[in-house]
Protein backbone atom coordinates (compact mmCIF):
# COMPACT_ATOMS: atom_id res chain seq x y z
CA UNK A 1 0.00 0.00 0.00
CA UNK A 2 2.79 2.34 0.92
CA UNK A 3 4.76 1.31 -2.40
CA UNK A 4 1.54 2.07 -4.02
CA UNK A 5 0.45 6.20 -2.82
CA UNK A 6 4.36 6.21 -3.72
CA UNK A 7 3.77 5.42 -7.34
CA UNK A 8 0.57 7.57 -7.57
CA UNK A 9 2.09 10.74 -5.59
CA UNK A 10 5.19 10.83 -7.75
CA UNK A 11 3.55 9.37 -11.51
CA UNK A 12 6.77 6.70 -11.90
CA UNK A 13 7.60 3.82 -11.03
CA UNK A 14 11.37 4.75 -10.97
CA UNK A 15 10.75 7.84 -8.59
CA UNK A 16 8.95 5.87 -5.60
CA UNK A 17 11.75 3.14 -6.03
CA UNK A 18 14.38 5.63 -5.72
CA UNK A 19 12.41 7.19 -2.70
CA UNK A 20 11.42 4.11 -1.18
CA UNK A 21 15.30 2.65 -1.61
CA UNK A 22 13.99 0.01 -3.39
CA UNK A 23 14.14 -1.64 -6.98
CA UNK A 24 12.04 -1.10 -9.70
CA UNK A 25 11.36 -4.99 -10.08
CA UNK A 26 10.27 -4.85 -6.29
CA UNK A 27 7.71 -2.11 -6.86
CA UNK A 28 6.15 -3.23 -9.75
CA UNK A 29 5.92 -6.79 -8.09
CA UNK A 30 4.00 -4.88 -5.07
CA UNK A 31 1.48 -3.35 -7.67
CA UNK A 32 0.93 -6.73 -9.86
CA UNK A 33 0.52 -8.40 -6.37
CA UNK A 34 -2.45 -4.88 -5.45
CA UNK A 35 -3.88 -5.12 -8.79
CA UNK A 36 -4.23 -9.36 -8.59
CA UNK A 37 -5.49 -9.06 -5.27
CA UNK A 38 -8.01 -6.44 -5.46
CA UNK A 39 -8.73 -7.94 -9.62
CA UNK A 40 -8.53 -5.16 -11.50
CA UNK A 41 -6.40 -2.45 -13.24
CA UNK A 42 -5.04 0.01 -10.27
CA UNK A 43 -2.51 2.72 -13.31
CA UNK A 44 -3.40 3.55 -16.41
CA UNK A 45 0.33 3.64 -17.84
CA UNK A 46 -0.06 3.78 -21.96
CA UNK A 47 2.53 5.96 -23.15
CA UNK A 48 1.29 9.55 -22.69
CA UNK A 49 -0.46 9.05 -19.24
CA UNK A 50 0.33 7.65 -16.03
CA UNK A 51 -2.89 7.96 -13.84
CA UNK A 52 -4.65 5.88 -11.60
CA UNK A 53 -8.24 4.61 -13.21
CA UNK A 54 -11.29 5.11 -11.02
CA UNK A 55 -11.03 1.65 -9.25
CA UNK A 56 -7.19 2.77 -8.56
CA UNK A 57 -8.35 6.20 -6.81
CA UNK A 58 -10.56 4.24 -4.94
CA UNK A 59 -7.89 2.11 -3.61
CA UNK A 60 -5.15 5.27 -3.39
CA UNK A 61 -7.69 7.14 -1.00
CA UNK A 62 -8.24 3.38 1.30
CA UNK A 63 -4.54 3.29 1.54
CA UNK A 64 -4.15 6.60 2.61
CA UNK A 65 -6.87 6.16 5.22
CA UNK A 66 -5.19 2.37 6.24
CA UNK A 67 -1.82 4.00 7.31
CA UNK A 68 -3.14 6.56 8.73
CA UNK A 69 -5.02 4.23 10.90
CA UNK A 70 -1.76 2.54 11.54
CA UNK A 71 0.02 5.49 12.53
CA UNK A 72 -2.89 6.17 15.03
CA UNK A 73 -2.22 2.70 16.20
CA UNK A 74 1.31 2.98 17.49
CA UNK A 75 1.05 6.41 18.84
CA UNK A 76 -2.06 4.54 21.20
CA UNK A 77 0.36 1.97 21.77
CA UNK A 78 3.45 4.50 22.72
CA UNK A 79 0.64 6.23 24.79
CA UNK A 80 -0.53 3.04 26.46
CA UNK A 81 3.01 2.29 27.96
CA UNK A 82 3.50 5.65 28.79
CA UNK A 83 1.30 7.89 29.64
CA UNK A 84 1.06 11.28 28.49
CA UNK A 85 3.79 10.93 25.58
CA UNK A 86 3.93 10.37 21.59
CA UNK A 87 2.93 12.69 18.95
CA UNK A 88 0.04 14.88 18.16
CA UNK A 89 -0.61 15.64 14.70
CA UNK A 90 -1.79 18.94 14.82
CA UNK A 91 -3.86 20.72 11.69
CA UNK A 92 -4.63 24.26 10.92
CA UNK A 93 -6.14 26.78 8.80
CA UNK A 94 -3.54 29.41 8.01
CA UNK A 95 -5.17 32.26 10.31
CA UNK A 96 -5.87 30.16 13.19
CA UNK A 97 -2.20 28.08 12.54
CA UNK A 98 -0.06 31.62 12.38
CA UNK A 99 -1.85 34.28 14.93
CA UNK A 100 -3.73 31.42 17.60
CA UNK A 101 -2.14 28.34 17.62
CA UNK A 102 0.98 29.25 18.58
CA UNK A 103 -0.44 30.42 22.33
CA UNK A 104 -2.29 27.17 22.55
CA UNK A 105 0.96 25.00 21.79
CA UNK A 106 2.78 27.14 24.46
CA UNK A 107 0.31 26.21 27.11
CA UNK A 108 0.11 22.58 26.27
CA UNK A 109 3.58 22.50 26.12
CA UNK A 110 4.12 23.96 29.71
CA UNK A 111 1.71 21.19 30.97
CA UNK A 112 2.75 18.39 28.61
CA UNK A 113 6.34 18.48 28.33
CA UNK A 114 7.02 14.76 27.28
CA UNK A 115 4.45 15.27 24.35
CA UNK A 116 5.81 16.14 20.78
CA UNK A 117 3.78 18.95 18.78
CA UNK A 118 3.76 18.14 14.92
CA UNK A 119 2.09 21.26 13.33
CA UNK A 120 0.80 21.72 9.51
CA UNK A 121 -0.73 25.02 8.41
CA UNK A 122 -2.63 24.22 5.26
CA UNK A 123 -5.80 25.63 4.11
CA UNK A 124 -9.59 24.60 6.11
CA UNK A 125 -10.49 22.03 2.95
CA UNK A 126 -6.72 20.64 3.07
CA UNK A 127 -6.95 20.13 6.90
CA UNK A 128 -10.30 18.56 7.04
CA UNK A 129 -9.29 16.02 4.59
CA UNK A 130 -6.17 15.63 6.18
CA UNK A 131 -8.47 14.44 9.05
CA UNK A 132 -10.45 12.10 7.40
CA UNK A 133 -7.68 10.42 5.77
CA UNK A 134 -6.23 9.97 9.18
CA UNK A 135 -2.72 11.93 8.47
CA UNK A 136 -3.72 14.68 11.34
CA UNK A 137 -5.39 14.18 14.77
CA UNK A 138 -6.86 17.12 14.91
CA UNK A 139 -8.09 20.30 13.25
CA UNK A 140 -7.91 24.46 13.86
CA UNK A 141 -9.93 25.52 10.95
CA UNK A 142 -12.33 28.33 10.05
CA UNK A 143 -15.33 28.68 9.67
CA UNK A 144 -18.22 25.60 10.04
CA UNK A 145 -17.30 21.59 9.50
CA UNK A 146 -20.39 20.33 7.30
CA UNK A 147 -18.69 16.86 7.14
CA UNK A 148 -20.56 14.03 8.53
CA UNK A 149 -17.40 11.75 8.93
CA UNK A 150 -15.74 14.83 11.19
CA UNK A 151 -17.22 16.25 14.41
CA UNK A 152 -16.22 19.84 15.43
CA UNK A 153 -17.04 22.54 17.93
CA UNK A 154 -16.24 26.39 17.67
CA UNK A 155 -13.63 27.99 20.09
CA UNK A 156 -13.33 31.75 19.22
CA UNK A 157 -15.35 34.06 17.33
CA UNK A 158 -13.73 36.26 14.37
CA UNK A 159 -14.65 39.06 12.64
CA UNK A 160 -14.35 39.85 9.08
CA UNK A 161 -12.89 43.39 7.98
CA UNK A 162 -12.33 45.26 4.99
CA UNK A 163 -8.85 46.57 4.15
CA UNK A 164 -8.50 49.18 1.35
CA UNK A 165 -4.76 50.72 0.79
CA UNK A 166 -3.69 53.74 1.98
CA UNK A 167 -4.02 55.77 -1.09
CA UNK A 168 -7.27 54.19 -2.67
CA UNK A 169 -9.49 56.55 -4.29
CA UNK A 170 -12.21 54.81 -2.56
CA UNK A 171 -10.50 56.82 0.65
CA UNK A 172 -10.92 60.41 -1.14
CA UNK A 173 -15.24 60.12 -1.19
CA UNK A 174 -17.61 61.38 1.17
CA UNK A 175 -19.86 58.90 0.69
CA UNK A 176 -18.87 55.86 -0.15
CA UNK A 177 -21.49 54.45 -2.93
CA UNK A 178 -22.55 50.93 -4.26
CA UNK A 179 -21.70 52.11 -7.73
CA UNK A 180 -18.18 53.27 -5.86
CA UNK A 181 -17.54 49.71 -5.38
CA UNK A 182 -17.75 48.23 -8.79
CA UNK A 183 -15.13 46.92 -10.98
CA UNK A 184 -12.35 47.05 -8.47
CA UNK A 185 -8.95 44.65 -7.98
CA UNK A 186 -9.67 42.78 -4.84
CA UNK A 187 -7.03 40.50 -3.24
CA UNK A 188 -8.24 37.58 -2.09
CA UNK A 189 -6.62 33.95 -0.34
CA UNK A 190 -6.62 30.76 -2.46
CA UNK A 191 -9.24 28.06 -3.28
CA UNK A 192 -10.27 25.98 -0.15
CA UNK A 193 -9.12 29.05 2.25
CA UNK A 194 -12.24 29.65 4.95
CA UNK A 195 -11.15 33.39 4.66
CA UNK A 196 -12.21 33.61 0.67
CA UNK A 197 -14.82 31.91 1.22
CA UNK A 198 -16.22 34.79 3.21
CA UNK A 199 -14.85 37.21 1.07
CA UNK A 200 -16.50 35.71 -2.09
CA UNK A 201 -19.85 35.49 0.40
CA UNK A 202 -19.77 39.21 0.68
CA UNK A 203 -19.21 40.20 -3.07
CA UNK A 204 -21.88 37.60 -3.92
CA UNK A 205 -24.38 38.76 -1.30
CA UNK A 206 -23.46 42.78 -1.76
CA UNK A 207 -23.34 42.16 -6.25
CA UNK A 208 -19.91 43.63 -6.29
CA UNK A 209 -18.02 43.12 -9.13
CA UNK A 210 -14.56 42.69 -8.98
CA UNK A 211 -12.67 44.39 -11.94
CA UNK A 212 -10.06 41.64 -11.14
CA UNK A 213 -8.71 39.10 -8.82
CA UNK A 214 -5.51 38.54 -7.47
CA UNK A 215 -4.84 35.34 -5.42
CA UNK A 216 -2.27 35.26 -2.84
CA UNK A 217 -1.75 32.22 -0.08
CA UNK A 218 -1.33 33.53 2.60
CA UNK A 219 -2.40 36.33 5.35
CA UNK A 220 0.50 37.86 5.27
CA UNK A 221 0.43 38.28 1.84
CA UNK A 222 -2.76 39.84 0.96
CA UNK A 223 -1.68 42.37 3.82
CA UNK A 224 1.07 42.87 2.50
CA UNK A 225 -0.54 43.70 -0.84
CA UNK A 226 -2.88 46.13 0.08
CA UNK A 227 0.16 48.03 1.97
CA UNK A 228 1.42 48.28 -1.48
CA UNK A 229 -1.84 49.17 -2.85
CA UNK A 230 -2.56 45.95 -5.12
CA UNK A 231 -6.36 46.18 -4.34
CA UNK A 232 -8.90 45.65 -1.98
CA UNK A 233 -9.66 42.42 0.68
CA UNK A 234 -11.80 41.11 2.99
CA UNK A 235 -9.40 39.82 6.48
CA UNK A 236 -9.80 38.58 9.66
CA UNK A 237 -9.59 41.47 12.41
CA UNK A 238 -6.84 39.35 14.22
CA UNK A 239 -4.90 39.11 11.45
CA UNK A 240 -5.35 43.15 11.28
CA UNK A 241 -4.27 43.75 14.54
CA UNK A 242 -1.33 41.19 14.56
CA UNK A 243 -0.20 42.60 11.84
CA UNK A 244 -0.54 46.41 13.64
CA UNK A 245 -2.07 47.27 10.42
CA UNK A 246 -5.64 48.81 11.72
CA UNK A 247 -5.61 51.84 9.55
CA UNK A 248 -6.14 49.83 6.51
CA UNK A 249 -9.77 48.65 7.90
CA UNK A 250 -12.35 50.95 6.14
CA UNK A 251 -15.58 50.66 7.65
CA UNK A 252 -18.32 50.60 4.70
CA UNK A 253 -22.34 51.85 6.43
CA UNK A 254 -24.20 49.90 3.70
CA UNK A 255 -21.99 46.50 4.31
CA UNK A 256 -22.28 44.15 7.31
CA UNK A 257 -19.23 42.19 7.46
CA UNK A 258 -19.37 38.83 8.65
CA UNK A 259 -18.52 37.14 11.47
CA UNK A 260 -17.41 33.50 11.82
CA UNK A 261 -15.93 31.09 14.05
CA UNK A 262 -12.65 28.98 14.20
CA UNK A 263 -13.48 25.54 14.79
CA UNK A 264 -11.94 21.87 16.24
CA UNK A 265 -12.26 19.60 14.35
CA UNK A 266 -11.65 15.62 15.26
CA UNK A 267 -13.00 12.56 13.79
CA UNK A 268 -16.82 11.36 14.61
CA UNK A 269 -15.68 8.31 15.95
CA UNK A 270 -15.24 8.78 19.06
CA UNK A 271 -12.78 5.21 19.65
CA UNK A 272 -10.24 6.99 16.44
CA UNK A 273 -9.69 9.74 19.40
CA UNK A 274 -6.11 9.16 21.39
CA UNK A 275 -5.52 10.25 24.87
CA UNK A 276 -3.03 12.87 23.51
CA UNK A 277 -5.77 14.53 21.60
CA UNK A 278 -8.49 14.22 24.28
CA UNK A 279 -6.15 16.28 26.52
CA UNK A 280 -5.94 18.99 23.72
CA UNK A 281 -8.91 19.24 23.55
CA UNK A 282 -9.61 19.86 27.14
CA UNK A 283 -7.15 22.58 26.93
CA UNK A 284 -8.88 24.44 23.97
CA UNK A 285 -12.24 24.35 25.73
CA UNK A 286 -10.93 25.56 28.96
CA UNK A 287 -9.62 28.46 26.25
CA UNK A 288 -13.33 28.96 24.93
CA UNK A 289 -14.04 29.75 28.36
CA UNK A 290 -11.50 32.11 29.20
CA UNK A 291 -12.69 34.30 26.09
Amino acid sequence: MQTYIKVIELKSFTKASRHLNMSQPSVSFHIRNLEEYFQTTLIDRSPKRFQPTQTGEIVYERARQMLGILQKARVEVQEYHNQIRGTIRIGASYTVGEYILPYLLKAFDETYPSVDLNVTIKNTEQINRGILHHELDIGLVEGKVDKKELSSFPFKEDEMVIVVPEFHPLRDKGEITFDDLQSHTWVSREEGSGTRAVMESILANYNISPGKIITIGSNHGVIEGVKQGLGLSVISRTVVEQSHVESLILPIPFIKTASRFFSCVFPVNEREISKNVSVFIQLLENFTKEL
